[in-house]
This record gives structure tokens, C-alpha cells and sequence, in this order.
């Protein structure tokens, strides 16, 4: 698995945020291991996200946290492009 330097900003931001602005610090930390787990396993898993103009980008839905994780993939790697809000009404520039 590998994360564009995109991806990593997004992740170190959003794990910032939430360190300072909640109660429960490790919400987000948990929830976006357990789907970097999933994606592991089953890369397939996610949401196919044509709108991006990305050949092959899918997304996958954290609930709790409600945001999305947008990466690709082959049968080498898996790929993590970025992390979006779910409500913001538009996908990311990936």
C-alpha cells in the first residue's frame, strides 16, 4: 500500500483536526485502519468514482467519520490518492 503525497496531507490534517477538535482523538486513527485493512484484503471492495476523470479510481465510505478514501488499484498495490468529506457535494482533485 502507498499514499501519494496528497493522500498523506489529507490523512496528517484530518487526524490533526480531530486530535484537537473531539472527544473520542482516536475515532478517526481506527476507522481509517480498519478500512486501509479492508482494501488490503479486498481492494475491489470500493465504490468505482468515474467523475474524478482517474481510470479505475473507487472510493471507500467511512461511516463513523463520515468520509471517503479514494485510491486505485492492481495486482501489486493499492494506491491511496486521497481523503475527502463525504458532504462536501464535490469529490476530490486527484
Amino acid at each position: 500500500m502507498r499514499f501519494t503525497e496528497t493522500a498523506r496531507d489529507h490523512v496528517h490534517r484530518e487526524q490533526s483536526w480531530w486530535i484537537e477538535n473531539r472527544v473520542h482523538v482516536d475515532l478517526f486513527a481506527t476507522e481509517f485502519e480498519d478500512a486501509l485493512h479492508v482494501l488490503k484484503l479486498l481492494p475491489g471492495s470500493g465504490t468505482p468514482y468515474p467523475r474524478a476523470g482517474v481510470p479505475s479510481l473507487r472510493r471507500i465510505y467511512l461511516r463513523k467519520v463520515a468520509c471517503h478514501i479514494y485510491y486505485t488499484f492492481d495486482e501489486r498495490e493499492v494506491i491511496v490518492r486521497a481523503r475527502w468529506g463525504a458532504f462536501r457535494g464535490h469529490g476530490p482533485a486527484v
